[in-house]
């Protein structure tokens, strides 16, 4: 008499990748039949307390091609992957009770309400057994210097005890074998694959081949200090984020194909700030690891009262890049139409909506939630309450002078000519 097969599923969030992801390697070993699974999850369409969503069409697409990257990359090893369009804290338990399910494994989100629905699952789930992973971070917590809940609120000192003492985690390599899917589970959509050929094609196999693009064929991390700030093109940065922001693409293997890069062909200051940059990705990982919903508070983790107010004219006219100043309404616009701007850009759009329109922050940071194509939920909150002072930036608020700015970034005028 046979016994019942063992069945894992492997829960699919903001990792869709194969690259690094011991966490499947190891719930691979672990069981018979594996079940791989991506809830498309029908919170994120819906209006949140500012009256947007947390998920536009830029990302939305972005998303759906990684998933269909992401399928072609399992058909080749005999499995498939399953896109549920159900909320996790329900479709994941039905899901497991169906199809007898004794473990589950799944990457960290370090996002409350993320954290939440994944929680209610827990709870509706006692008898499962649950793997988690920390792959997308550069480091493991338990490798961290103090526990992230009592770390330092400014970068700097930060930094400087991470790169005095620990390195990132090595990356884990493709798995070359996976269990067999369990039969007779459908998708709720159908996936087909990949065929846009834009700059911005979500997916895996495009993530890196944009890591090879930028360091190894064109070389051009070598100039990234220099070039970093400009604010038309590709070439001008990495444009690692918004691979790295949904999962297509690693940290790890981001940070560990720069130092073979500099072992290899050259180490000087853009490419030591490259990784710089990584690590200001991690810290507001962990702060928010640290702060939690106070990350997202009126008045920041400072507790400083709040300030700004919310009008709608002065709003849709700063969304829609209709504010009369130039390089604002152009950096808006660009959002809009593609998605992304740059990170110089992103700084003096919230810089305006912030000091000159008078409107609080957190509206401004739930636009860009809403149509950033690497929306990265510790990166784009982190950021924003930096520069309304609640937050990280020891200096309080910081406000930038929109003329001085303009002749230094834009001094020939091509990037207010290319969306203006």
């Amino acid at each position: 008499m046979s016994s019942q097969p063992h069945v894992g599923l492997y829960l699919f969030n903001k990792d869709l990748r194969l690259d690094d992801l011991p966490g499947l390697i190891k719930l691979n070993l672990d069981v018979d039949q594996l079940i791989l699974v991506y809830f498309d999850e029908p919170w994120i369409l819906e209006p949140n307390a500012f009256g947007l969503v947390s998920q536009g069409q830029h990302r939305r697409r972005f998303v759906y091609q990684g998933l269909q990257d992401l399928n072609q990359q399992l058909s080749q090893l005999g499995q498939r992957l399953i896109v549920k369009k159900a909320n996790i804290d329900t479709g994941l338990p039905d899901l497991c009770k169906q199809y007898g399910v004794s473990r589950i494994g799944y990457s960290l989100d370090v996002a409350p309400y993320e954290a939440r629905h994944i929680e209610a699952a827990c709870q509706a789930l006692p008898q499962v057994s649950w793997e988690t992973g920390t792959s997308n971070h550069l480091f493991d917590e338990a490798q961290l210097p103090s526990d992230p809940r009592t770390m330092k609120n400014t970068f700097t000192p930060w930094r400087k005890q991470i790169e005095a003492s620990i390195e990132p985690v090595k990356p884990a390599d493709k798995p070359t074998s996976l269990k067999p899917p369990v039969p007779g589970i459908h998708s709720d959509t159908e996936l087909q694959t990949p065929t846009d050929v834009r700059y911005w094609q979500g997916g895996e196999t495009a993530g890196l081949e944009q890591l090879q693009y930028y360091l190894w064929k064109t070389q051009h991390v070598s100039q990234y200090k220099e070039t970093r700030n400009g604010m038309v093109g590709w070439d001008y940065s990495s444009k690692f984020s918004a691979w790295l922001a949904s999962g297509m693409l690693s940290p790890r293997r981001v940070a560990d194909e720069l130092f073979t890069y500099e072992q290899k062909i050259e180490k000087n200051d853009s490419t030591y700030w490259l990784y710089f940059e990584l690590l200001w990705r991690e810290f507001f990982h962990w702060q928010l690891v640290k702060h939690q919903h106070v990350l997202f508070a009126a008045e920041g983790f400072k507790g400083q009262q709040a300030f700004g107010e919310f009008d709608t004219q002065r709003f849709t006219r700063w969304c829609e890049g209709k504010t009369g100043c130039d390089i604002v309404d152009a950096g808006m616009r660009e959002l809009q139409q593609t998605g992304f701007m740059s990170n110089r850009a992103r700084q003096l759009c919230a810089s305006y909506l912030i000091h000159e329109l008078n409107l609080h922050w957190r509206y401004g940071a739930a636009w860009f939630e809403q149509q950033l194509i690497d929306y990265d939920v510790a990166s784009n909150w982190g950021n924003w309450l930096y520069l309304a002072g609640g937050g990280s930036d020891p200096r309080g608020q910081r406000k930038f002078n929109m003329q001085k700015q303009t002749d230094m970034y834009d001094s020939d005028g091509q990037f207010r000519r290319a969306w203006l």
